[in-house]
């Protein structure tokens, strides 16, 4: 018999995650703080609550999929939260992207009460979210992790088991500070190659067959830039939190991230400039803006 799951955070990619938990067969309870997030998943058969402590009551799985450490906590250790309301040897997932310290945190106030958990950010936007292809990056206990696969499985389609708890906040951070980099120095690349008169299309074609190509330019551009759609579902804000856990722990861990610090300066300053909200791949427009090149789906001149 599959156990009840509790989700906690329905935004944009939560609900998909969730969704795909429902078709795979698994009971679920529901819960966020903007009433209105859970009514889709309520009309797909999911148990609508009014608190986290209240979902942890009626599952035996939890999972946390929150904008930051500062909202994990919360939801998890709050006076209404799961950890008030979940029994010894319950599980909570936190598939947040999420600071590792503050999860290594969080998991030892659980583990005195018997309370287990397991750190699974996902790469791969809301396309990913609502295909189930999510890459997922795990931290924790071995035996834990084996126990959830069939649960992670039903959401992702590459499934990682890193190490001990905070391993997957930690390769989380680094892989979208590698994603950051590249999608700035091909930005960078394709407004040089509009100052000379090229064809963006064409630069990316010729990028994406030589050894600069990356999953900026062989999916990012394409998909969302080129056409000028800016929507991947995941915003320059987020990615600039992601980009601030990367380089704090190099800070941290005495590891200089020159290029990488670098780059969260020019994501916090767009996010200063009010972008916070922009797809995270429109900061080809805030790089423009700097350099004074516009129309970058057409030939320059």
């Amino acid at each position: 018999m599959k156990p009840v799951i509790g989700f906690v955070g329905t935004g944009a990619m939560g609900t998909p995650m969730a969704q795909n938990l429902l078709k795979a067969g698994y009971p679920l309870v529901v819960y966020d703080l903007k009433d209105k997030a859970v009514e889709a998943l309520a009309k797909a058969g999911a148990e609508k609550v009014f608190s986290a402590r209240e979902l942890s009551s009626r599952s035996s799985v939890v999972i946390t999929m929150l904008p930051a450490s500062p909202d994990v906590e919360a939801a998890v250790l709050g006076s209404e939260g799961v950890i008030e309301g979940a029994r010894p040897g319950d599980i909570v997932i936190d598939m947040s992207s999420s600071y590792p310290t503050s999860t290594k945190m969080i998991c030892e106030q659980l583990a005195v009460r018997g309370i287990r958990m397991l750190d699974a950010p996902v790469s791969g936007g809301t396309n990913g979210a609502r295909d189930g292809t999510l890459a997922i990056m795990v931290g924790g206990a071995e035996k834990d992790y084996e126990e959830c696969r069939p649960i992670l499985e039903a959401m992702g389609q590459s499934i990682y088991h890193l190490g001990k708890i905070g391993a997957g906040h930690t390769v989380k951070a680094l892989n979208n500070l590698c994603s950051a980099c590249s999608m700035v120095i091909t930005s960078e690349a394709l407004i040089a190659a509009k100052r000379l008169g090229l064809a963006p299309e064409k630069v990316i074609d010729a990028i994406n067959s030589g050894t600069g190509r990356s999953w900026s330019s062989q999916f990012k551009f394409p998909t969302f830039v080129l056409n000028d759609k800016f929507n991947s579902g995941f915003s320059i804000g987020l990615m600039n939190k992601d980009l601030e856990i990367a380089t704090r722990l190099g800070r941290e861990l005495n590891v200089p991230m020159f290029v990488g610090a670098l780059v969260q300066q020019l994501y916090n300053q767009a996010v200063g400039r009010g972008g916070g909200d922009e797809c995270h791949t429109a900061i080809i427009k805030f790089i423009e803006d700097w350099h004074g090149v516009e129309e970058r789906n057409k030939e320059g001149g």
